[in-house]
Formats: C-alpha cells, sequence, structure tokens
C-alpha cells in the first residue's frame, strides 16, 4: 500500500520504476500473476513518461515474466516491441538485450524454433565484437552451443562450447567455468568421444565439491556416470548414478531422476545383474508414466493462464480506454473554457489551439483507422486489412521480377465444434490457432482472418512455402484443447500457392482450389 501511496504523487518515470521494483519483489516471493498485472500497468505508464529507454526496460520485464508463466506468445510480443523501441531511440544495450531474450525464448524447448535462436545468437555474436562486450560474448557463445547441442548437433556445440570455455578462463568466472566444462564434456560423450570427456567432469566436480554445490556436483556426477557406463565401467558408473540419484530423490526432481534410473537399470544389465536390472526397468516406467502426466496437467495448467492472463489483460486495455477518454474529455471542456476567454484578448492563439485540435484529430483518426483493420476475435489482421496487403505484395512482387507465395488453410469441420462444444468453444480454437501459427511465421510474414475460421498467409519469398504450411498444420495438429473436451482434436487443411502470374485475384482462387483439394484427399493435410 505504501508503494502505491508514493507512486501517486510521482511523475510519471518514476511511478514506471516504483512499479517496475514493487513487481520485482512480487517475482521473487513467486507472485507471478500479480507480478505481470503490475508490470503491464509500468508498461502503459512507460508511454507517459517519454523515455524510451524505460518503455523498453518495462516490456523487457513483462516478457520476462511471461516467459517464466510460460506465456511464450505473450513474451515473444514483448521483447519484439522492446527491440523496435531500442533499435529507434539509438539504445543499442537495450536493443541486443530484448534480441537476446528473443533468442532465449526460441531456444526453449517449448517453442522449439532452434534454427531462428541460433540465427539470432550469431547476430548477437556480431554486435557484442563490434561494441567489445566480452561478458556477452562468453555467454553467447554458451548459449548457442547449448542450443546446438538440444538441436541434435554435438560437434558444432564442442566448437561453441570450447570458444565459452576460453573466455570464461581469461574473465576468471570459475563457475561459468564448471559449467561449460560439463556441458563441453557432455557434448564429447554425444560424439563417442568419452575417453575426452572424463578429464572435464573432474574438473568440474572438484569445483563443485569445493563450493560444497549439491546440484552441480549431482549434475556432474549424473553424466559422468553414463560416460562411465558407455565405456563399459559399470561399477563406477553405478557409483556416479547412485550419487546423483539420491540427490534428485530428494528435491524431487522426476524428469532427471528418470535418466537416471533408466542408464542405472542399463549398468546392472552389462553386469549381469539381472534382478535389480528388472527392479531399475519397472521403475523406469512407473515415472515415465508419472512424467507423461505431469507433462499433461502442466500443458492445461498453462492453457488456463494463457486465457485468464488474455482475459484480465482484455480488461486492463478497456478500462485504460475509458479512463483516457474521461481524461480526454476533462481536459478538452478546460481548453474549451480557455480558448473563450483567451479568444476575447488574442485572436492569434485561437488559430493555434485550432491547429493543435486538426492534430489531434488526425492522431484520432489513423488510432480508427488500425482499429478497422484488425480482427476483434484473434488480433490478426482482418480480412480487409490481409487483402490490401496481398495488393501491395503483388505489385512490389512484379516490380522487383520475384514470386509470391500464399498460403489459405481453414479449420477441418469447424461447424461441429461450435455445434458440439458451443460458439464460445470455436471462439477459444479460433484464438489459441491465431496464436500458434503467428509464433511460426517469420516476423516479415503477414497472417490474417478472412472468413469465418478460415485464414490468408503472406510469405516474405517465393521459397519454403509448402515448409512453412507444413509447419503450420503441425502445429496446431500439437495443439491442446482439453480445456474444452478431451477427446477434442483440431486440424487444418492447406491451399500452397506460389505465382509469377501478379494477378492477386487468379493466385488466391488458386490456393483456394488447392485448400479444397486438402479436404477432398482426406483434411490434414498440405497441397501445393
Amino acid at each position: 500500500m505504501a508503494v502505491v501511496a508514493i507512486a501517486a504523487r510521482a511523475d510519471p518515470a518514476s511511478q514506471v520504476k516504483l512499479m517496475v521494483d514493487h513487481a520485482t519483489a512480487l517475482q521473487k516471493d513467486g507472485k507471478l500473476v500479480e507480478a505481470e498485472s503490475e508490470l503491464t500497468s509500468a508498461v502503459a505508464l512507460s508511454a507517459k513518461s517519454g523515455d524510451p529507454a524505460l518503455q523498453a526496460l518495462t516490456r523487457r520485464e513483462l516478457g520476462w515474466v511471461q516467459y517464466i508463466r510460460g506465456a511464450m506468445a505473450a513474451a515473444l510480443a514483448n521483447y519484439q516491441d522492446a527491440y523496435r523501441i531500442s533499435a529507434r531511440s539509438g539504445d543499442h544495450k537495450g536493443r541486443l538485450e530484448a534480441l537476446s531474450r528473443m533468442a532465449n525464448v526460441y531456444a526453449d524447448s517449448k517453442v522449439a524454433e532452434y534454427d531462428r535462436a541460433i540465427e539470432y545468437y550469431r547476430q548477437l555474436l556480431t554486435e557484442y565484437e563490434k561494441y567489445g562486450q566480452p561478458n556477452d560474448i562468453a555467454d553467447t557463445y554458451y548459449n548457442l552451443g547449448s542450443t546446438l547441442e538440444v538441436r541434435g548437433n554435438p560437434n558444432a556445440a564442442e566448437l561453441q562450447y570450447r570458444r565459452a570455455l576460453a573466455a570464461f578462463e581469461k574473465a576468471q568466472r570459475p563457475a561459468d567455468i564448471a559449467q561449460t566444462k560439463t556441458s563441453l564434456g557432455s557434448s564429447l560423450v554425444k560424439q563417442g568421444r568419452v575417453q575426452e570427456a572424463l578429464p572435464y567432469f573432474a574438473a568440474a566436480l572438484g569445483f563443485y565439491q569445493q563450493e560444497h554445490d549439491e546440484s552441480g556436483i549431482a549434475w556432474v556426477a549424473q553424466i559422468r556416470g553414463i560416460a562411465y557406463r558407455r565405456l563399459g565401467r559399470a561399477q563406477q558408473a553405478l557409483a556416479d548414478l547412485d550419487a546423483a540419484r539420491g540427490y534428485y530423490e530428494q528435491e524431487k526432481n522426476a524428469r532427471f531422476l528418470e535418466k537416471n534410473v533408466d542408464e542405472t537399470a542399463l549398468a546392472y544389465e552389462q553386469l549381469g545383474d539381472w534382478r535389480n536390472a528388472y527392479a531399475f526397468r519397472t521403475r523406469h516406467a512407473k515415472l515415465q508414466q508419472e512424467l507423461a502426466a505431469a507433462r499433461r496437467d502442466e500443458l492445461s495448467a498453462q492453457l488456463r493462464v494463457a486465457f485468464d492472463a488474455e482475459k484480465k489483460d482484455q480488461e486492463n486495455r478497456a478500462l485504460a480506454r475509458e479512463n483516457q477518454l474521461r481524461a480526454d474529455a476533462l481536459r478538452e471542456s478546460q481548453r474549451s473554457q480557455q480558448l473563450q476567454f483567451i479568444a476575447i484578448v488574442l485572436t492569434a492563439l485561437l488559430a493555434l489551439a485550432l491547429a493543435l485540435l486538426f492534430w489531434r484529430q488526425a492522431v484520432n483518426t489513423r488510432r480508427m483507422r488500425a482499429i478497422a483493420m484488425t480482427d476483434d476475435l484473434t488480433r490478426l489482421a482482418n480480412r480487409r486489412h490481409i487483402m490490401a496487403a496481398m495488393e501491395i505484395a503483388f505489385a512490389e512482387a512484379k516490380r522487383n521480377g520475384r514470386a509470391v507465395s500464399l498460403i489459405v488453410f481453414d479449420i477441418d469441420r469447424f461447424k461441429r465444434i461450435n455445434d458440439t462444444y458451443g460458439h464460445g468453444a470455436g471462439d477459444a480454437v479460433l484464438r489459441d490457432i491465431a496464436r500458434a501459427c503467428r509464433l511460426v511465421l517469420r516476423p516479415s510474414d503477414q497472417i490474417g482472418r478472412i472468413g469465418g475460421e478460415e485464414f490468408l498467409v503472406l510469405l516474405d519469398s517465393g521459397t519454403d512455402a509448402t515448409d512453412i504450411a507444413e509447419r503450420l498444420r503441425a502445429v496446431v495438429e500439437k495443439l491442446d484443447f482439453s480445456e474444452i473436451a478431451d477427446d477434442l482434436r483440431v486440424t487444418i487443411s492447406l491451399g500452397v500457392r506460389t505465382a509469377r502470374e501478379y494477378d492477386p485475384n487468379t493466385a488466391l482462387a488458386a490456393a483456394d482450389a488447392l485448400l479444397y483439394r486438402a479436404k477432398e484427399n482426406g483434411r490434414n493435410r498440405v497441397e501445393g
């Protein structure tokens, strides 16, 4: 309450800083919903401060809380806004911070856009080298290596880990050195170079033991146990795996425990101890079932949080618009009274006030035009907007002599969803599909809703159109709608047209025809 009272008496910039500090405290206390609400208000208020750095900061902080909560699309949108604000104001540090966070979102296993993450990390390295930021270079080498390893390229990951290790050693960052040696050892094990990995594990384990870091000790012991097992040294593998398992059982870390139990069963099989191997294999199967159930519960909770956050955000925006309209009306009334008095004294000021009012009207007209171009339900471009964008894209393509790619898709058996579960459920399906598709597409691509359940995608280039369509189809197929019904599975059918005739209507008709061919051939497919 004291923070609110102080903020109410402060100027907008000071209010925003207080709100960010308050949100940080809420976040540390685990109150992520309250922190997100506070930062949403801070973002709105930061516009009044006139400080681009503060506007970018609030969006980065809001994106971070949303990232922690699993709202990846919302987090990415705020990071992109922060990036644009920092770029326009010439704040290269803020711009690179936003780009780094965007890369981390794409590298997260829930998004798994690893190629995009790798692209951004490489761009960051170029920028950090340009501005001479060695610590950021070291961190980015490590992040790039980690992403390459998860993507299934341990050879390339090894190179980046070695670069990170050299940078951390030069900067004398012992904790990061130990972490990088462990990750480097892991990449060597995945390449089959197990013997080379052992000295790195020994060095990292020595550091964590010296620091009494039980988490680090368990992490290294588990990976080294796997390495020993691959070398056929089953007794040493069991010693490391038993030590790590004790910690993960104490911490109730099911994910690491599941891997540990699997490797322990394999080690006992190497020794020919079939009784223990069977016992651990049985335990492994049980842990897999528990993890699968936990993943389903986690995804359902994330969807509920995303829905509630979107609903709250709409309420906050509506309230902010209402307050703004009231404030505008009050200011206009006061200004009118002042103008009546000033007009008697000095006619020139009246002309200035009229010019100001004309400018405000132009701003309002532009704002209303933007509202008129957006679909209220999905927040995508509406039919008028995307069709106009298509006309422009074809005109530019004709001037440049390049192809234009269109994707038209709609939701399979959407009427059945509305009839069975109600129009509210149908609206929820449309919103979730719109969010998922917007996340998959590149920033330069455009997507709009052109009918009840029909969408149009304009691609930035004429290449990879079928691949992008397949990614859209796959991401929709994976969406979980168990919040609506346990057995509800939603798919889309897509028509892809790469056109060089430069007639948008002809190209759209061809894409539509391919869409209907996809439906005739069984739905949930791409035709192009």
